[in-house]
């Protein structure tokens, strides 16, 4: 969330600024959920103000008079005080959340009503609710996702623009269309049932998927975006699970991909900020408290007869995270789950990965018959990570020439700058 301030005549503490960052990223989520629980989900903007009035209030409070003892809980304090204001200056201007809009119409019962939305527990379970608001079917994917790296996980329009790769204009533009839809939708903000709730918590699962794969995909960017959204992914995710109506087998089992996936993320690195592949990783970087997570998580994911993507690519994380080395890799193991994954959703990512398991067990040839049968192999020829592991198998192979073609192709398409330094050593190579 930007702050939007002029500074001119006041003093601002050097020490301030950093904390408000942190609690904008920690509390700023929570302060939005339970403020468009009070004024309604088509009032998103109005929430977001309010939010932003009150970090601007405590830049200026804390830089004249000091930081309290408890910041978060001035934060909500001031947060319930501004919308006592709010509902003041706007009861007869516009409507509020309809199932509390009533109540919200005496200064007594409006005191008791924001008392209660400003319970722990009712914050926690209005996180839930944002969550499901923000996936809405009549939001686009691009839009959930911005919306939710915005209102739940405290990111700055700049700072989704950078994870994303895109400009903050467009960000915008994703962002205002999604407060439209919630306007022209008349979205409810509460939790759906039945198959609603099955429809919506798939949606809200992918979307989930899809930040992490922005977090993870791309963790050695020179970017700190990256390893925040990881563990806002985690922290949404755990949301998920720990609610009774939204604890299903494919949400644990996303869990788990989550924290398998995650646990890796120090050893992708070396010290000069330089991508390393998984059979050159120090394993012994690896966060062994978070795969014990991953494990107790895959097994809670172990229920009922329905398998999804999730219990998979789980499964896959977890070979690779019990192996003490790269050498002890089960891939047969790894491999019959990606037979399983291609049944499930035939994608030409999940064949190209497939194909790389192969090359383990089969060698590189083998490998690359199995990337020229993938249908609809065309459709990744913008992929760079598609040119990368061409190189890798054609110099395997003893092909420099078509290696160093692939590698030129990649260096192209990718856009880290720690991804082409990688790709330039192996171009290097072909010479």
């Amino acid at each position: 969330m930007e702050l939007k301030m002029a500074t001119e005549d006041r003093t601002i503490q050097p020490h301030v600024l950093p904390l408000i960052a942190s609690l904008t990223r920690s509390e700023s989520g929570k302060l939005i959920a339970v403020l468009t629980r009070i004024f309604g989900p088509h009032n998103l903007t109005l929430a977001e103000d309010v939010v932003q009035d009150v970090l601007i209030k405590a830049i200026e409070q804390w830089s004249a008079g000091g930081v309290p003892d408890n910041p978060s809980a001035w934060l909500f304090i001031a947060a319930q005080n501004k919308a006592i204001d709010t509902i003041r200056k706007y009861r007869r201007q516009r409507t509020f959340a309809a199932d509390i809009s009533t109540l919200l119409e005496s200064e007594y019962t409006a005191a008791i009503t924001l008392n209660t939305c400003f319970k722990d527990e009712e914050i926690q379970d209005d996180q839930l609710r944002m969550m499901f608001a923000c996936c809405h079917p009549s939001i686009s994917r691009e839009g959930q996702t911005a919306l939710i790296m915005k209102t739940l996980c405290g990111f700055s329009v700049p700072q989704i623009a950078k994870a994303f790769i895109t400009s903050t204009d467009t960000i915008e533009k994703r962002l205002y269309r999604a407060r439209q839809a919630f306007r022209e939708n008349n979205a409810a903000f509460d939790m759906p049932a039945g198959t609603e709730l099955q429809n919506r918590l798939a949606n809200v699962l992918a979307t989930i998927y899809l930040l992490f794969n922005e977090a993870y995909s791309a963790s050695f960017h020179e970017s700190l975006v990256r390893k925040d959204l990881a563990e806002d992914t985690i922290r949404l995710c755990t949301l998920l699970v720990e609610h009774i109506t939204t604890k299903q087998p494919q949400t644990c089992a996303l869990l788990a991909l989550l924290y398998f996936h995650t646990s890796r993320l120090s050893g992708r690195i070396d010290e000069q900020g330089d991508l390393l592949l998984m059979k050159d990783q120090h394993r012994d970087l690896w966060d062994r408290q978070m795969i014990a997570q991953g494990i107790y998580y895959l097994t809670n994911a172990a229920t009922g007869d329905s398998m999804s993507r999730y219990h998979l690519e789980a499964a896959i994380a977890y070979e690779h995270c019990k192996a003490e080395k790269y050498k002890d890799t089960d891939w047969r193991t790894i491999l019959s789950y990606y037979d399983l994954l291609v049944k499930l959703m035939p994608s030409q990512i999940v064949l190209l990965n497939r194909a790389i398991v192969i090359k383990e067990l089969e060698g590189p040839a083998a490998a690359l018959e199995c990337i020229r049968q993938i249908p609809g192999i065309d459709f990744l020829q913008e992929y760079y990570l598609l040119h990368g592991i061409l190189g890798e198998l054609n110099m395997e192979i003893g092909e420099p020439q078509n290696a160093r073609k692939h590698y030129e192709k990649a260096l192209k398409l990718c856009v880290s700058p720690a991804e082409k330094r990688f790709l330039l050593k192996k171009l290097s190579c072909t010479i």
